[in-house]
């Protein structure tokens, strides 16, 4: 039986006239990712006397806006789990400091952006300069006016339109959901570390898509459940659509939602690594029901002395 040695570093590259350093001894990492939220987070537990600085003060070391980099693995085999900045570093023993992704830059940074006839490109370009921008080139937000406003709201704002932002390392993504077409991961559940998944329940479900037009009234057609408590809204500008096709689109996105499939969490050892996005190919033995291919919307990743799991959202199923 194989056995494996687990191995992390903790990076922090050279800053504002402090030097680079690493940290391999750490208490507990935890990282979580997803396409739904904007914002990936990591918390890292330090003991207080770690060599090279437990003589030094602790804010020479760790300060707020610091980068940092966690690489974590087994047998010295690294992956780099998260890239971002230090968030805060409260006072205390043993120290824990929170940090944020890149769109911790976002979040203090205010941008206006004025355009009449803007794509979903241009606005991201504006928006996040600097960044490279993954996204479907094709689309028009049609026209836009922000004032003033932090660049992290006006992407919190494209979720309206069904538009989801996320970052991966130093590139900025924007689309419906996180789908790569990677070979799928395989899994057999009962060598899994864990799993709580069970047969997604059917909601009744309310489709509703807005169009605000260049001249008239705005545009609205809903298709669904009557009565339904789970609402899945949308809010168009700057396009042409007709009501046929707004009412396509809607039926569409409800088809999807109405779709069987599982729902739940699997938790994985370290190997193999995982991301939101990715597909799982799952198999069972004992509950063949379960078998299937299915995306993952997020990964909470935890890293310590008792060992490296990958807490998986299932998402949607994969065709």
């Amino acid at each position: 039986m194989s056995t494996y040695a687990l191995y992390g570093e903790l990076f922090f590259p050279a800053h504002n006239g402090r030097q680079a350093f690493k940290i391999r001894r750490f208490n507990q990492v935890t990282t979580e990712s997803s396409w739904k939220s904007l914002t990936d987070t990591a918390e890292i537990t330090i003991p207080r006397k770690v060599k090279d600085f437990d003589r030094m003060n602790v804010s020479e070391w760790f300060r707020e806006g610091d980068p940092i980099e966690i690489w974590l693995g087994y047998d010295g085999n690294l992956s780099l789990e998260f890239q971002g900045y230090i968030n805060k570093v409260p006072a205390g023993i043993p120290l824990v400091i929170s940090c944020e992704d890149e769109m911790y830059q976002l979040k203090r940074s205010t941008v206006s952006v004025s355009k009449e006839n803007c794509s979903l490109k241009e606005l991201l370009q504006a928006v996040a300069p600097g960044y490279v921008i993954v996204c479907d080139e094709s689309k028009v937000m049609g026209k836009v006016r922000y004032s003033n406003m932090p660049a992290s709201k006006i992407l919190e704002d494209l979720t309206k339109s069904g538009i989801n932002c996320w970052f991966e390392a130093k590139e900025l993504h924007a689309f419906g959901a996180s789908k790569s077409d990677a070979d799928p991961v395989e899994i057999l559940l009962e060598k899994t570390a864990g799993e709580s998944i069970k047969q997604k329940a059917i909601e009744a479900t309310m489709v509703v898509i807005s169009l605000l037009r260049k001249v008239g009234k705005k545009l609205k057609v809903e298709f669904g459940d009557k009565g339904a408590g789970k609402r899945i809204t949308r809010e168009l500008s700057g396009i042409t659509l007709t009501k046929t096709e707004m009412l396509n689109e809607a039926k569409q996105i409800y088809n999807e939602a109405k779709q069987p499939g599982l729902d739940g969490d699997i938790t994985l050892f370290g190997i193999p690594r995982v991301q939101h996005g990715m597909r799982v190919k799952l198999r069972s033995v004992l509950y063949p029901e379960k078998d299937g291919l299915y995306y993952i919307d997020s990964v909470t990743k935890t890293f310590s002395e008792e060992g490296y799991r990958q807490q998986c959202k299932l998402g949607d199923k994969a065709v």
